[in-house]
């Protein structure tokens, strides 16, 4: 089962709100974002993009105006492509490596935990580390090669087996590859997480 990684907005905006209060519904973006964690994001459309960056991407009517959380993996005119769970951008595979494992929730309805390996991942051009979680393989593993078109942006979850992102289009209930116009915002960062109370983890350097 692939997760969508949907955002509910925890207070109601008024108008054209720049700065929105969402809770994480889903596991999608672990570890970087867990399940009940409160954050804050900037609600406008970024002047410029990295990849790296965690968006909120606007769904639009058809989805009920569901906005989604997911890191920004490839721009406009960029070739990617999965093989057995390793990112390709431009031909290159995206390096990680490996910090440890750790035992999360199942995905597959079972309720029973899995191992999760944890790496560490940096995209070209991130101006940091994040961390990401491969639980084996499953059917994200691969995705065919293919170049972004111009006006376009590919996500992806940092929970990889766990997370409906661009591999997965939206007869699929994937977000498919964006429109840059979707992009309604950026994470700022997490002020409430659970068992530990008010925090302060940014998000996004920009």
């Amino acid at each position: 089962l692939v997760l969508i990684p949907i955002l509910v907005v925890a207070s109601p905006p008024s108008g054209k709100a720049p700065i929105r209060n969402f809770y994480i519904s889903s596991e999608a973006m672990s570890p970087t974002l867990n399940k009940n964690d409160r954050l804050l994001a900037e609600m406008r459309t970024p002047a410029r993009l990295n990849r790296g960056m965690i968006v909120m991407i606007d769904m639009g009517q058809a989805m009920r105006n569901a906005i989604y959380i997911e890191r920004l993996a490839a721009l406009p005119g960029d070739t990617v492509e999965m093989i057995d769970g390793e990112f390709y951008l431009n031909g290159n595979v995206v390096l990680r490596r490996l910090v440890g494992e750790d035992r999360i929730e199942s995905q597959t309805g079972l309720h029973r935990p899995v191992t999760a390996r944890r790496y560490v991942e940096q995209f070209p051009g991130e101006t940091g580390t994040h961390e990401i979680y491969d639980t084996g393989r499953t059917l994200g593993d691969n995705f065919a090669r293919s170049t972004i078109p111009a006006g376009h942006a590919f996500v992806l979850g940092d929970n990889r087996d766990n997370s409906a992102d661009s591999r997965f289009p939206r007869s699929q209930m994937g977000v498919g590859i964006i429109r840059i116009g979707e992009i309604a915002g950026v994470a700022s960062f997490i002020y409430w997480r659970p068992g530990e109370g008010f925090v302060n983890i940014q998000l996004n350097d920009d």
